[in-house]
């Protein structure tokens, strides 16, 4: 459920549902445990409960650390995919430079419609459906002919050099598209879920005499776990809701390929 939550929901719709809520939560939680649960006579309480919180604390911190990079270096390696392929897109088009004409305005031209495809089939596609790998046809089509205009020149026109630019936009096509289907699994979130509930729970269970001040600092710390939850759900998908990996590489692309002389 939390796969589609980026594609349907705004970031601040999701703060509020991932942060908002539970703080709100903690707040009252530690009001009514104040109110119906009789103060701990033994003064060693707190020292008990605070020694078995800091060990789970440190636990779960390490673990929510541990998925937070992760995340972060999936987004990364989504970002470098498309930047790769849309510099191998140059490539390709610079290296067909040396075609003759028309030759050469057909493969740039099939280069710009894979350009644009990618912008708005593909990426619709990432973003509509997460964790979903599939190649559009329209993109497929203009690469396939390209190929076919390849073979089509007469031996010595196409350089080995030219077909490894061609082969490289393929794979860096397929690593995009499999960035698409990296996200945390649902085994993971129970865990982090849980142990974010746990880590509350401890909190509710040490005792202040303040009242107010015990709820404010549980729901502080309810703050912090939740937002970490909202960073981890709003990149977790690169490529779906709002903060995603931008395809503005494959319009400066588009910029060199039109800019070429033909």
């Amino acid at each position: 459920m939390l796969s589609i939550f980026p594609a349907i929901l705004r970031p601040w719709l999701l703060f509020l549902l991932i942060v908002g809520g539970p703080v709100g939560l903690a707040w009252i939680g530690t009001l009514l445990v104040h109110r119906h649960v009789k103060a701990p006579l033994d003064e060693k309480h707190n020292e008990v409960v605070g020694f078995i919180f800091a060990a789970e604390g440190v636990v779960y911190a390490v673990l929510l650390a541990f998925v937070v990079v992760v995340v972060w270096e999936q987004y990364q390696v989504a970002e470098s995919a498309v930047s790769r392929e849309a510099a191998s897109l140059i490539a390709v088009a610079r290296d067909s430079s040396t075609f003759p004409e028309p030759a050469r305005g057909q493969v740039y031209d099939e280069l710009r419609t894979y350009a644009q495809s990618v912008m708005s089939d593909e990426w619709k596609t990432m973003d509509e459906d997460p964790l979903k790998y599939e190649a559009n046809a329209r993109t497929s089509v203009a690469i396939h002919k390209v190929w076919s205009i390849y073979r089509s020149q007469p031996p010595g026109k196409v350089d080995p050099h030219t077909t490894d630019s061609l082969d490289n936009l393929i794979e860096r096509r397929a690593e995009r598209l499999a960035s698409n289907t990296t996200a945390v699994p649902g085994v993971l979130w129970f865990v982090l879920v849980i142990g974010a509930v746990i880590t509350i729970c401890f909190c509710l269970a040490l005792h202040m005499k303040n009242i107010l001040l015990h709820a404010g600092a549980t729901a502080l710390l309810t703050a912090l776990l939740a937002m970490c939850l909202w960073i981890i759900v709003l990149i977790n998908h690169p490529f779906a809701g709002e903060v995603h990996v931008s395809p503005s590489p494959f319009l400066h692309a588009i910029y060199v390929i039109d800019s070429l002389p033909r």
